[in-house]
């Protein structure tokens, strides 16, 4: 049987896990498909080219399709973690573990997609996006954090 130490714990890991799918699916629809900046591996594949473009919209898809289930799969841990329990959990807390997985999610975006394994600039062509996407990031991380420390916990504040 959970405490209430764990099933707190497990409404942020859910929140979280959502917050990176979301980041993700935030990511590839604004700057992949509708502004088309960027596309997941348009470090090699010319996105200009039309055999190019193709391919980098199917792997876009795909990408898309597997972050919709990281948060199908936040979405299951967190009902099965709130199904049938009195306690009422903070949605501050749950919101702000949601922005801390949308951080955590672009940061290593940036760091890893952008810089260590050079898959995409954040705009094609240029590496001068690349810091200032990264500098949001963290600073979505950090909001995200701040929303979790002004909550005072994972239990939502007793009375009405």
């Amino acid at each position: 049987m959970s405490t209430d130490t764990d099933r707190g714990q497990q409404v942020l890991l859910s929140g979280a896990t959502i917050g990176f799918g979301f980041g993700a699916v935030v990511d590839v629809v604004i700057f992949h498909l509708v502004f088309q900046t960027h596309h997941l591996f348009s470090g090699f594949y010319d996105p200009y080219s039309y055999d190019g473009l193709r391919t980098n919209v199917m792997f876009d898809g795909l990408f898309l399709a597997a972050m919709l289930g990281v948060m199908a799969l936040g979405f299951a841990f967190f009902w099965r973690t709130v199904n049938g329990v009195d306690q009422r959990f903070s949605a501050r807390c749950f919101l702000g573990s949601i922005i801390v997985g949308m951080g955590v999610f672009n940061v290593l975006d940036g760091v890893f997609s952008h810089y260590v394994l050079d898959l995409h600039n954040v705009v094609h062509g240029t590496e001068a996006w690349n810091l200032p996407w990264l500098v949001v990031s963290v600073v979505l991380l950090a909001v995200g954090l701040l929303i979790l420390r002004s909550a005072g916990g994972y239990r939502a504040p007793s009375g009405h």
